[in-house]
C-alpha cells in the first residue's frame, strides 16, 4: 500500500508520524510489515465521527513535532463530507505552510481542491493472484494536477 510505503520511509528517518483514523480502517499489523515503526506511530480512531476528526488532525497538526500526519477519509459518507467547512482546509494548509510536517488526506475522492500543494490519483491497474492466493494489486499513481513552483 502506497499509505504504509510512506509512513515506512519517514519512520526510517525517525519522523514521528500520525494517523487520523476515522472509520477504523487502518491496519497496524500491515503497516507494520511494510516497515512502518509503530513506535514513532501516534494512531487516532475516531469511530466514524468525522468532527472528531478533524478535531485531532487540527490539534495534532498545530502542536507540531510530526513529519507525516494522514487524515483518513475514505469511506467516509458524502454527506458527511459535504459538512466540511472549506476554512478547515485553509487552516489546516496554513498550520503546515512553513514546517517540516506533510498533511496526507486521503479519501474517495476530491476534498481538499485549491488547499492542497499535489493531488495524487490512485487507480487500481490489477489484483495479483498465484492461484488461489491473493498477493496484492497492481497500482497507478498520477497527479491530479500540476506541483506549484515555489519561486
Amino acid at each position: 500500500m502506497l499509505l504504509h510505503r510512506l509512513l515506512a520511509a519517514a519512520s526510517t528517518q525517525n519522523e514521528f508520524l500520525a494517523v487520523v483514523d476515522s472509520q477504523d480502517a487502518f491496519d497496524p499489523l500491515s503497516a507494520s510489515l511494510t516497515g512502518v515503526d509503530l513506535r514513532r506511530l501516534l494512531w487516532i480512531r475516531t469511530h466514524g465521527h468525522v468532527d472528531h476528526a478533524f478535531k485531532a488532525a487540527d490539534l495534532i497538526l498545530h502542536a507540531g513535532g510530526f513529519g507525516i500526519v494522514v487524515l483518513d477519509l475514505c469511506e467516509v459518507p458524502v454527506r458527511d463530507l459535504n459538512r466540511i467547512p472549506l476554512s478547515y482546509w485553509y487552516r489546516f494548509r496554513l498550520a503546515v505552510e512553513n514546517t517540516p510536517t506533510s498533511l496526507i488526506v486521503t479519501g474517495d475522492r476530491s476534498l481538499v481542491k485549491s488547499c492542497a500543494r499535489v493531488q495524487l490519483e490512485v487507480k487500481r491497474e490489477r489484483l495479483l493472484w498465484r492461484g488461489p492466493v491473493f498477493e496484492g494489486i497492481d497500482f497507478e499513481v498520477a497527479p491530479r494536477k500540476a506541483l506549484r513552483m515555489a519561486g
